[in-house]
């Protein structure tokens, strides 16, 4: 008769399959009766990370816990990682330039939470959680735009995203623009997140005054809009969330919360990963 191992071979045999730094966490954790607290998440991931002891890359969205140990594996200039610390919002980027004194060399070790919260910052970290839980699945809105959105240096096309309220009789008034940005007549190639098969093309006119007048769309939701000028030449790719208007309020004004905290970045690539967190918010608002 064939012999079912029992649950305390089962536990053993679990544990020995758990990366140390888990393990180390779990040790801890178990000490105060509780399971360990993630602190941080990853936010962007380019090249082979690997938390200690584990088999399998560091993805961007992944939670991690206090005294977390991340080492990339072999690392190359162009690789790099960034960490989004729960707490207050503050941001961790190793960039690799694949010289002999490579910051990537030494592993990143992810420090506790602070003993305070800043204040304001409890409903900032739970938009910030919900953010970054979306990147684990990829979503198209997300990774169709990618290599884009983390160009990472090049800002001839302007990255640009917004709340907007869906006015059934004028539409939907596009975000100021940037400063620099003539008037003129626009198009704007608007699509569903995602879904670059619905795109369709409208034109859209930017004042004198540096306001755009209002363009139709059929209903609430997330949309990618890219903007061309009168040479038909790319200048800016908007996300835009579009909401009825008894919603428009809220989501401005949990929206512009987070984009205050991610405009205290600074740094190498910090304009890119507040693109990319305000992109992953954007998202994570339009779900069901």
């Amino acid at each position: 008769m064939r012999q079912h191992p029992t649950p305390a071979i089962l536990q053993k045999t679990v544990l020995h399959a758990l990366p140390i730094s888990t393990l180390l966490a779990l040790a801890v954790a178990g000490l105060h009766g509780q399971q360990p607290q993630i602190v941080a998440h990853v936010l962007d991931v380019k090249g082979d990370w690997r938390l200690d002891g584990s088999t399998g890359g560091v993805k961007a969205g992944q939670g991690l816990a206090a005294g977390a140990r991340i080492t990339a594996t072999t690392p190359h200039a162009g690789d790099g990682i960034t960490i989004v610390h729960d707490d207050d919002m503050s941001r961790q980027r190793v960039p690799c330039d694949g010289k002999a004194n490579d910051p990537c060399r030494n592993p990143v070790v992810i420090a506790g939470p602070t003993s305070s919260e800043p204040s304001g910052m409890s409903q900032v970290k739970n938009m910030l959680q919900s953010a970054l839980a979306v990147l684990l699945n990829k979503p198209p809105a997300i990774t169709s735009h990618y290599a884009m959105t983390l160009s990472r240096g090049a800002d001839s096309v302007r990255e640009l995203e917004a709340v907007a309220a869906l006015d059934p009789a004028q539409g939907v008034t596009p975000p100021p623009p940037p400063q620099d940005m003539a008037a003129g007549t626009y198009t704007f190639s608007i699509a569903h997140a995602g879904d670059a098969a619905s795109s369709s093309e409208k034109t859209v006119t930017l004042t004198s005054e540096g306001t755009w007048r209002p363009f139709s769309i059929d209903a609430p939701g997330l949309y990618e809009v890219t903007i061309l000028n009168g040479d038909q030449e790319k200048v800016a790719n908007l996300m835009l969330l579009v909401t009825a208007p008894a919603k428009y309020n809220e989501e401005r004004d949990k929206f512009e919360a987070l984009r205050k905290a991610a405009d205290t970045w600074t740094g190498q690539d910090a304009a890119s990963d507040e693109h990319l967190v305000l992109r992953a918010f954007l998202v994570a608002e339009n779900q069901p």
